[in-house]
């Protein structure tokens, strides 16, 4: 099936219902900003990403939000080492070929290195954190009261 994916009703109220649609009533608790845990088992450099992505992005992170901050630390990480094993190896390698002559082929590293990226890019994107993402989510409320007066709560209980 093409077409957006469809947004629960608590992100529609989080991001202002920019479509002006009458919204479906909440059957799922509202989400709420606060921390989630992180796993012990991450490798430093995804550790450390995770304490800076929470840092950076506390105001709209809910504890729903842990299992993709671990995709985009371990992609993070990913991408890290691919690219140390670049800076020690190099982006290219010889092989030669079944006429005995030399080839210069991109290091595998490379495709961990772009494959990688990606990953980190759409966890970045699924978490609210890349630039044009960021501008559309607003910040979650510390508690579990939705301030709807000021979300639509007209529009919100209209059926």
């Amino acid at each position: 099936m093409k077409g957006a994916k469809p947004k629960p009703t608590n992100m529609k109220i989080l991001t202002g219902n920019p479509g002006n649609r009458p919204l479906a009533p909440i059957t799922e608790e509202p989400f709420t900003a606060d921390e989630p845990k992180k796993p012990a088992w991450l490798t430093q450099d995804a550790a450390e990403e995770w304490d800076r992505l929470v840092d950076t992005l506390s105001p709209i992170l809910s504890s729903a939000a842990a299992g993709m901050l671990v995709v985009a630390c371990s992609a993070f990480a990913e991408m890290r080492e691919g690219e140390r094993i670049i800076e020690t190896e190099g982006r290219f390698y010889e092989t030669v070929n079944k006429q005995g002559m030399k080839m210069k082929r991109p290091h595998p590293a490379m495709q961990l290195v772009v494959t990688a990226r990606n990953a980190y890019h759409k966890a970045l994107t699924e978490l609210g954190a890349s630039p044009v993402a960021h501008t559309r989510v607003k910040k979650l409320n510390p508690s579990n009261q939705l301030d709807l007066p000021t979300m639509g709560a007209k529009r919100f209980f209209t059926a």
